[in-house]
């Protein structure tokens, strides 16, 4: 990260806006993934291949109806599989996004 960037979010620490450097950043990457939500959609898919979401979860990650999302992965030729309870899915995602 550049030092300029560094100096931002240390300043947005030390004026109180924020907590800590880890709640600049949670909040810059959400900010990131409404504004383009290619980005989210990209996410969902790689955490699907890589088994650490449901094709359920996955399609939520992404904020596509079910539907959609297996079109997608269709056109991108991945294979879909059917495993897990939401449940199990919801801890692989706090995991993975332990912020």
């Amino acid at each position: 990260m550049s030092s300029a960037i560094e100096k931002e979010i240390d300043t947005l620490v030390r004026i109180g806006y924020y907590e800590s450097e880890e709640g600049v950043m949670a909040d810059a990457l959400r900010a990131l993934l409404e504004k383009k939500p290619e980005l989210r959609r990209e996410i969902a898919i790689s955490l699907y291949k890589n088994g650490e979401v449901s094709l359920w979860k996955a399609s939520e990650i992404a904020r596509m109806n079910l539907e959609e999302f297996k079109e997608i992965l269709s056109r991108r030729v991945i294979k879909i599989k059917v495993s897990g309870t939401k449940e199990e899915s919801d801890k692989r995602l706090q995991e993975v996004f332990a912020v």
